[in-house]
């Protein structure tokens, strides 16, 4: 942007411009054509940019705007060229037309500010307004007093154009305001810096150009009106030039809380009391009064609606926690619960008021203390982080509920200073998971493990067992003679007999052992961290244990088994199983009715 040949072309006019209007001679009509040209410059510019392919139809409004009021600069500030050329220095002095032209052109780029879309509806616009009307109030208080400056008003023209000057400044102050609070802007926001300033510039130009004729220096005016014609010719180029990287030339931004408004209050009361002290009582400090009269207004009148909003956002917040099926707490450094909200008494039948002040440990259940403690652990050493736990707390009942809890470590916020957790009451879906899961992995008809798990459980104990000193056995058990029970007496009597086996070798085990159905009349058992010798005995009961006869709607059926032994550690689990089988077809073969372990062969 720097090197860019057009804001080069006017940094050096204006350096050159400056020289001549302190050196050189005829200065006021140098700076007049000079002036002209500036608006020609900034006519064109903002077209082109109206014109721009891909820009947002709310920008090329305002632009399209912006080059109107451009011409009526043009012609204002034409017409006093040729004033000045023709050497009538009433009419010079006066401007009349001048003026008239550019608050004409003025009033133009304020319609479309005013008329531009804003992001922001309902109260949110309403505050917006009343925001950007303080600051603009106070910038015409300043306006004024700057104005007034020197011995006051000579004449009626002298007033008018003191207050076109201070539109200007209201102009430049407006548009600050739609960058800072609207959240909505045509301009980027490089473009838009450069027309404030511009703008607020000419604004006190103009109103020091009202005393031009009182003054010893008319150069130094003279400079100070012409120098802010050039940053403002340089306001739509800097728009094109970053148009090229955002072809909408729209800026938004997401509309966030500011403080301008209440720095305006405080420098018009502070420009109140200098104004007061300076010259006392008089035409000057009257408008400065009435101008903080006027921003006191507007004030009382923004607070009162924020304090409208503030009591409906906070009812509707406490709507939204009293009815919520979800518990809200917080909970301070030591763990204590500072804030529960009334969800609790519906989840774990406990008032609101009544958890307050407790150890959050003393609703939980002793085997998820653990899991709390290394979850607050993980918090505290991290501010603003977030954890997930699912924890079980106790019912005034007595019964247990699973939580799913969200923690969010907010003890640097003031406004929080303590642990938000978010609980969900995850009972139901808890059981029914647990419900799918033993589903998947059981059988249907005995209820015993299924080959499947059967499998995870034998891979999940020989990750315990694999040195040489820890062993591990797999029972393969087939009943004898169990296809003609089917056959003969129905399919209902071989399942009434199966349920029988399956709890007789329940009985034989441990309950860290696993016994499975494999399918069919084929059932296993796993036993861990055993020995060879416990293995056989194991299956020496099993088979006792079937000695007795089982009775199945009425029939009386001999429980016969064959069953192979595996003994092995860790890394042999892939050959245990088939080892295990292989002794179980041998005994198959020899006669039924024993067991052999796969070393015996």
């Amino acid at each position: 942007m720097a090197r860019d040949p057009v804001l080069v072309a006017l940094a050096g006019t204006a350096l050159l411009a400056t020289a001549w209007v302190l050196l050189g001679p005829a200065p006021d009509t140098v700076s007049w054509l000079v002036q002209t040209a500036l608006d020609v410059v900034f006519f064109w510019l903002s077209w082109q940019i109206a014109g721009a392919p891909g820009i947002d139809r709310s920008v090329r409004r305002f632009w399209r705007g912006t080059a109107i009021g451009g011409i009526f600069f043009t012609l204002g500030d034409l017409v006093q060229t040729v004033l000045t050329f023709g050497g009538d220095e009433d009419t010079a002095a006066s401007g009349t037309a001048q003026t008239v032209l550019v608050a004409t052109g003025v009033a133009c780029i304020v319609w479309v500010m005013l008329t531009h879309p804003i992001h922001a509806t309902g109260r949110e616009r309403l505050r917006l307004w009343l925001d950007a009307a303080t600051v603009m109030c106070a910038a015409a208080v300043f306006a004024w007093y700057l104005s007034m400056s020197g011995d006051g008003p000579q004449t009626t023209t002298q007033i008018i154009v003191a207050l076109v000057g201070s539109g200007l400044m209201l102009v430049s102050v407006f548009a600050m305001c739609k960058l800072l609070l609207s959240g909505s802007a045509p301009f980027t926001i490089q473009a838009g810096v450069a027309g404030v300033v511009s703008a607020g510039s000419m604004g006190i130009g103009m109103s020091l150009n009202s005393i031009v004729a009182d003054s010893s220096h008319p150069e130094l005016i003279m400079v100070a009106r012409l120098l802010p014609c050039f940053l403002l010719a340089a306001t739509p180029r800097i728009q094109q030039l970053q148009m090229r990287t955002n072809p909408s030339g729209l800026t938004l931004r997401k509309r966030q809380y500011s403080r301008l408004p209440y720095i305006a209050v405080g420098a018009s009361q502070l420009l109140l009391i200098a104004s007061l002290a300076g010259t006392g009582p008089g035409v000057r400090a009257w408008g400065v009064v009435l101008g903080v009269i006027g921003i006191t207004a507007l004030v009382v009148i923004r607070q009162s609606v924020a304090f409208t909003d503030n009591a409906q956002q906070e009812k509707r917040f406490r709507s939204i926690v009293q009815y919520a099926s979800d518990i809200a707490l917080v909970v301070d450094q030591s763990g204590r619960v500072t804030y529960a909200s009334p969800a609790v008494e519906r989840v774990l039948g406990i008032t609101a008021s009544a958890t307050e002040g407790i150890d959050l440990r003393d609703l939980l259940h002793p085997d998820d203390r653990s899991v709390a403690d290394r979850l607050g652990g993980q918090l505290s050493a991290h501010p603003r982080a977030s954890a997930t736990a699912q924890l079980r707390a106790r019912r005034t009942d007595g019964s247990w509920r699973w939580l799913q809890l969200v923690a969010t470590n907010l003890l640097d916020d003031a406004s929080v200073a303590g642990v938000i957790v978010n609980a969900r009451d995850v009972t139901e879906e808890r059981h029914l998971q647990e419900r799918l899961r033993y589903d998947a992995t059981h059988d249907t008809l005995t209820r015993l493990a299924n080959r499947a798990l059967f499998d995870e459980q034998v891979h999940l104990v020989a990750a315990q067992a694999p040195h040489a000193d820890t062993t591990m056995a797999i029972l393969a058990i087939d009943l004898d003679d169990f296809k003609p029970v089917n056959d003969l007496l129905g399919h209902h009597v071989g399942d009434g007999l199966l349920v029988a086996v399956a709890e007789r070798l329940r009985r034989c085990v441990l309950p860290t052992d696993t016994v499975a159905r494999l399918g069919g009349d084929e059932f296993a058992v796993l036993l861990p961290a055993t020995s060879h010798g416990v293995a056989c005995s194991v299956a020496g009961q099993i088979l006792n244990a079937f000695t007795e006869p089982v009775y199945v709607d009425g029939h009386e059926l001999a429980i016969r088994a064959s069953i192979g032994i595996a003994v092995g550690t860790g890394a042999h689990v892939d050959t245990l199983l088939r080892d295990a089988d292989a002794a179980m077809y041998t005994v198959k073969h020899a006669g039924k009715g024993r067991y052999l372990s796969a070393s015996s062969y």
